[in-house]
């Protein structure tokens, strides 16, 4: 029995997870000031059929070697959040309502050359379910978070791959790429990592990629693995050119690329 229960209650986690990011839009999905901007504004979008309160508060995040963050209890010298102001900081949308949060820095005296970065954290509060009166009542707070970046006097980022090899298991059907890259300076690079093998016309074929990859300051080496498009294969003699290539603000920047051996 309570198997059964742990079972159910991870589904519905995941389930009302998934419910809960298809009804919150979020524009833009990451925000970057440079030394003129002083503010930003993000658009959040109540795209469920009910009406939503969000809190809006600062998160403090770490970002992990294969991807994903680690949580921080506290600011750290590198944080955004002790800079900014943000307006409103709680919003009620109704079902299919519109608001934009704005985010202000005040820079101090003599800031440190570097990069500043906190995550931009939208709570969803559960709603009053006054017609419930027994039963298992699931009150979950899903959250959402985006990260904002501050540059003081920003040098371009330095990248190199410096290794890449195809990995497989035996529960997979297709084989993924792994790709293993390297930051050289303290300012976050941020793009599109892209994986392309010859044609038999001689022509790039894009057969995998990884869009909106950061590599923060915090993480020196960081490994990214890239899973085939559906209807895209391996073949098995030839090579991989792999391409890792700025977007936004680093848009025309090639960071790195390099050339993995297939069959040998």
């Amino acid at each position: 029995m309570f198997n059964k229960l742990t079972v159910m209650c991870v589904l519905l986690t995941a389930f009302f997870s998934q419910m809960a990011l298809a009804n919150l839009l979020i524009s833009p999905t990451r925000v970057t000031f440079d030394e003129r901007q002083r503010s930003a504004k993000v658009t959040v979008i109540n795209n469920s059929d009910e009406q939503r309160t969000y809190r809006v508060v600062w998160s403090e995040k770490q970002a992990l070697p294969g991807g994903g963050y680690n949580n921080l209890a506290q600011v750290t010298e590198n944080s955004l959040s002790p800079m900014t102001r943000l307006s409103p900081k709680q919003v009620t949308l109704a079902a299919g309502e519109k608001q934009t949060v704005k985010i202000a820095i005040r820079k101090p005296k003599d800031l440190q050359q570097g990069e500043y970065r906190s995550h931009l954290l939208f709570q969803a509060l559960p709603n009053e379910n006054k017609e419930q009166k027994s039963g298992i009542q699931i009150n979950m707070i899903m959250s959402f978070s985006i990260p904002v970046v501050y540059r003081e006097q920003p040098e371009q980022p330095n990248v190199t791959i410096t290794q890449a090899k195809i990995i497989k298991n035996a529960n997979q059907t297709k084989p993924k790429i792994q790709v293993q890259l390297q930051r050289h300076n303290n300012f976050s690079s941020y793009g599109k990592l892209s994986a392309y093998i010859k044609t038999a016309s001689g022509e790039n074929e894009k057969v995998a990629e990884i869009s909106n990859l950061s590599l923060y300051p915090e993480v020196d080496t960081t490994i990214a693995t890239l899973s085939l498009f559906k209807d895209k294969q391996l073949p098995t003699q030839g090579s991989i050119f792999l391409d890792y290539q700025g977007a936004e603000e680093y848009k025309g920047v090639d960071f790195a690329s390099y050339t993995l051996a297939i069959g040998k």
